[in-house]
């Protein structure tokens, strides 16, 4: 394989900005980025556990509809918000069985090992990660983590155990218009080796009394039958045509991927792994093998619920120093060096995804942060917020090239692993991990012009070691 090379790297931006997956720049890495306590077995068991966690959270669901049953908190905190409507076609028998079958973990890289602090059903960042990775296995980079198109192959394997001879239109809203282009990349490139595809804004869905359709360039109509939906369901109500797309999905004329069940796209669900009351369900209903994944990978979570508690009672595993929180009211009063904790909207809302709406209470005023829990206690009712203790993550050596200098350096930064599994049912398929590599001085880890993005390096790849006295020194590209 040729060398990696200063002009290299600049064609490669060059093909992401043709493809529109540069318009919020970020840099590149020289290599696929290592994730150090990351252990393949951590990320072969993950997608099959997420199955079994998503299965087990839509049997509680159901549990917690029973009339006078004893976990009937559980629809409590899933329902709120949420329109009755929406709720009644959720629950309809026809999908009883749906699942997401595209699942993404965010794992923080940490001292002690990786920790999940989030599990995305709607997940961006796929045609960057088939991009990026080409352009990895372009430059002569063999150490990717999965194969370099793992995302392509994994997506029309899970897009065919739905439908043999698919049509599919994967459509993205307004809302998340940012992911738009990536999307249609990986659209194409279904189109091109797989199946029919396309990606569409909503209102580009046309029906009649058969079904959906779209119509090409060039006038001819083409039947959809499986939509692959690229937004949150929050964002129903300002989604065009919505209401016809819904009635031919119940009716079966249309298959739809993610299912419509809003519980599916709660943080609040890490809250629930961790709850007393329902460990024994867990424990039956997940295999003891994934059991004790999660209880290593989940950190605590708490819904911050505002309702008064008995004297008599505290709040399971919330502890600050070495006391324990009695209510969640005492949050408000914490000190700077107690408040290593993060709230952030368990979904439902528009705060609810892309780092939006996240606050780091010891990355705030103490008046900030008694503000900000008034307002999570002021969401309960409509959309809840949860409470996590702040990750401090390892630094990660990573190799980084600056495209207006042309030179690289070695910079230590804050890590997030991301790997995409594709369920194909009863099968769960790898398709890659994407990295998101932020300086050490930011506090949350997305997408930035500091950033780093990136697939993540197979830990079995063994790649001449380079020690701390090159650390920071520039070199030129063509390096290698």
């Amino acid at each position: 394989m040729a060398p990696a090379t200063a002009g290299g790297y600049r064609d490669a931006l060059r093909s992401l900005g043709r493809e529109g997956l540069y318009q919020r720049p970020f840099r590149l890495a020289l290599d696929p980025v290592e994730l150090p306590g990351l252990e393949p077995d951590v990320v072969r068991l993950l997608g099959p556990a997420m199955l079994q966690f998503y299965r087990s959270l839509d049997r509680l669901y159901a549990r917690s509809l029973e009339p006078g049953g004893e976990w009937g908190f559980v629809r409590e905190y899933l329902d709120q918000g949420k329109p009755e409507s929406l709720l009644r076609f959720a629950r309809s028998r026809r999908f009883r069985n749906d699942v997401p079958r595209v699942l993404r973990p965010d794992l923080l890289m940490t001292p002690e090992g990786p920790v999940l602090t989030e599990m995305d059903a709607v997940p961006g960042g796929m045609g960057l990660l088939l991009e990026l990775s080409l352009i990895m296995q372009s430059q002569g980079k063999p150490n990717v983590w999965g194969t370099s198109q793992g995302i392509l192959f994994g997506f029309a394997a899970m897009i065919r155990s739905i439908d043999p001879c698919p049509s599919l239109a994967i459509v993205v809203s307004d809302e998340s218009k940012d992911y738009f282009s990536e999307m249609d990349l990986l659209a194409r490139r279904l189109d091109e080796g797989f199946f029919p595809a396309v990606c569409l804004h909503p209102h580009q869905l046309r029906f009649d009394e058969e079904g959906l359709f779209y119509r090409k360039g060039d006038g001819r109509e083409v039947r959809i039958s499986i939509i692959y939906r690229f937004f949150e369901l929050f964002d129903l109500p300002n989604i065009p045509k919505m209401d016809i797309l819904l009635y031919f999905v119940k009716g079966g004329k249309v298959k739809i991927t993610p299912p419509i069940k809003p519980w599916h796209e709660e943080k609040l669900g890490l809250a629930l792994w961790h709850h007393p009351r329902l460990r024994g369900f867990w424990k039956e209903t997940v295999s003891p093998e994934a059991v004790d994944l999660f209880d290593r990978l989940i950190p605590p979570t708490w819904v911050l619920d505002p309702r008064p508690i008995p004297p008599v009672a505290q709040i399971p595993g919330l502890r600050v120093g070495e006391r324990s929180v009695w209510d969640f009211h005492e949050l408000g009063k914490l000190t700077q060096k107690e408040r290593h904790l993060i709230i952030k909207p368990s979904g439902f809302s528009p705060l609810a995804w892309g780092s939006r709406g996240i606050v780091i209470g010891h990355d705030v005023s103490e008046d900030e942060w008694a503000r900000e829990i008034e307002v999570a206690f002021s969401a309960f009712w409509t959309s809840p917020y949860v409470l996590q203790p702040y990750m401090t993550t390892s630094p990660v050596l990573c190799r980084v090239w600056d495209h207006d200098t042309g030179l690289a350096s070695f910079e230590e930064m804050r890590v997030r692993a991301c790997p995409y599994y594709f369920v194909t049912d009863p099968d769960v398929h790898f398709g890659g991990i994407l990295v998101t590599a932020c300086p050490m001085d930011k506090k949350i880890i997305h997408g930035m012009m500091d950033s780093i993005l990136s697939p993540a390096a197979h830990p079995s790849a063994h790649r001449e070691s380079r020690t701390l006295q090159v650390r920071g020194a520039g070199f030129h590209n063509s390096d290698g």
